[in-house]
């Protein structure tokens, strides 16, 4: 494992150090408070502080041998990932709480092994909870679907 974890850690001090190339470009603070730049400068830093740690203390090699973790074999991994893809896939056309709400049931269901009816429970929670968050109260804009038209005309999303 530590090759492996050597590697990973190596790329995600490279991806740490672009991120922060990107971030530098944007303002961190300005005359009223944080700019939009502070927080992607911090995400940098803090990411390339934990691959500089896993860079060097990469683990433990008896915890799991060399080229022992197959995540294709692995159903929770496969279940999220096709979620995920999933989701962009589907954004465009049916908007946001759609997609959310279907792959938030289908990773508890198909990847956690959770029951149906606590999948759907908390995915409806989560889903609400975002939308009321983020939609109602921040007036976050959704990607346009049908979902959102249906919330838009009760008032609780802005702008579908």
């Amino acid at each position: 494992m530590t090759r492996t974890a050597r590697c990973v850690a190596l790329g995600g001090v490279i991806f740490a150090i672009l991120a922060w190339r990107e971030a530098a470009k944007l303002e961190s603070w300005g005359w009223d408070g944080p700019g939009p730049g502070l927080l992607p400068q911090v995400l940098a830093v803090l990411m390339g502080i934990l691959a500089l740690a896993v860079l060097a203390w990469p683990g433990d090699p008896t915890t799991e041998p060399e080229g022992g973790a197959r995540p294709w074999a692995n159903r929770t991994f496969l279940t999220y990932g096709i979620a995920m893809l999933g989701i962009a896939l589907a954004l465009p056309w049916l908007g946001f709480v759609a997609p959310m709400l279907v792959a938030t049931i289908a990773m508890l269901r198909f990847g956690e092994g959770t029951s149906w009816r606590e999948a759907l429970l908390y995915g409806l929670l989560l889903t609400a909870g975002i939308v009321l968050i983020f939609g109602t109260a921040l007036g976050v804009p959704f990607p346009s679907g049908i979902a959102e038209r249906a919330l838009y005309s009760l008032g609780l999303v802005r702008g579908a």
